[in-house]
């Protein structure tokens, strides 16, 4: 039997953990776990969290992100007490053309919005099923599932992967994250940060709505009554203050896309739970799944997907068992296994 420590209990390790064989012991170490009151230590509890195909992608990203939705899908088939749900998504792009866009025909539903559908000066937008998620629910459930099946979960502040070594596993795997640029042993400087901010406000809304371009905009409905509006993507910043001027201008954005929907730019007309900042872990060059030797630990690393780890966690998940596979054959890999 494979021993098996798994670092970052974000979405990425818990996604990697039901992927490993059934008969690994497998361990979770993390500062921050499921369940743990609200932090900002860790991004994977204040992601949109919702499945928005990353364009443009590179084509092991697009197989990457193609194999997490199928396992979403069937997630929210399967086990809607999970917090994944099936919905509608508007998806608008401003800066290229329908015949470039990878991800055209192999969504579910997926049509191309007819000119009364969009906003003034959208160049061209698509429709289609996806899928969106509770963070809370989703990793609170996830954990306990994992528990059941016999994976336990550590609790620890880590420096360096040399750290866990007497834990005794045989393969270490990072999932950490943008922690993956602050162990001392990995150190990666091509792990950025990347800051976003958004709103949550209560409202029926009920579709995902997006427009990519200049004006990054967008408007998650929930279905628990809420919705996440923004958004920002800002590199190299891990500022955890809300910028009060930006706020503003996402309130203006999202009324002048959706005005039917939101018929105020006033913050004080939006009822609004809590503003969040949260940051996201984004690798140059493209996400880092593969096998190292550190200090006579066998590493798999795992971490870095561009865009977010949500879209990609169980397609990641699946290019680590891929890895493990090869460097500890277990005829009992199920691929696919949620």
């Amino acid at each position: 039997m494979a021993k098996v420590t798994i670092l970052g209990a974000g979405i990425t390790g818990l996604a990697i953990a039901s992927q490993l064989p059934k008969t690994f012991d497998i361990t979770i170490v993390a500062r921050n776990l499921p369940g743990d009151e609200d932090s900002s230590e860790w991004a994977s509890p204040w992601a949109g969290a919702v499945f928005m195909p990353m364009d443009p992608s590179t084509e092991r990203e697009q197989r990457i992100q193609l194999e997490s939705f199928r396992s979403w899908w069937q997630l929210a088939q399967q086990y809607p007490e999970s917090g994944v749900s099936q919905v509608e998504m508007e998806d608008l792009i401003d800066s290229t053309a329908l015949d470039k866009v990878w991800y055209r025909n192999k969504l579910p539903h997926f049509r191309v919005l007819s000119k009364n559908e969009l906003p003034p000066n959208a160049s061209f937008g698509m429709s289609y099923k996806s899928i969106i998620l509770i963070p809370s629910v989703f990793l609170a459930w996830q954990k306990k599932r994992l528990e059941t099946a016999g994976v336990r979960f550590l609790r620890r502040t880590v420096n360096s992967l040399a750290e866990l070594k007497d834990l005794g596993h045989d393969i270490l795997i990072n999932a950490a994250g943008v922690g993956a640029r602050y162990l001392n042993d990995v150190a990666d400087k091509d792990l950025q940060e990347v800051r976003g901010q958004t709103v949550l406000v209560k409202s029926d809304f009920n579709k995902i709505w997006i427009r990519r371009g200049k004006d990054y905009t967008y408007a998650l409905g929930r279905p628990d009554g809420t919705a996440i509006l923004g958004g920002i993507k800002q590199y190299n910043n891990a500022t955890q203050d809300v910028d009060a001027h930006l706020r503003a201008d996402i309130f203006q954005r999202i009324y002048d896309n959706l005005p039917k929907v939101f018929p105020s730019s006033d913050p004080k007309d939006f009822k609004v739970i809590r503003d969040i900042v949260g940051i996201r872990p984004q690798r140059v060059g493209g996400a880092r799944v593969e096998k190292a030797v550190v200090d006579g630990q066998l590493v798999v690393h795992a971490y870095g997907f561009p865009g977010g780890g949500y879209i990609a966690s169980w397609g990641i998940a699946r290019e680590v068992c891929r890895l493990v596979d090869g460097l500890y054959p277990s005829p009992e890999i199920v691929s696919a296994k949620l």
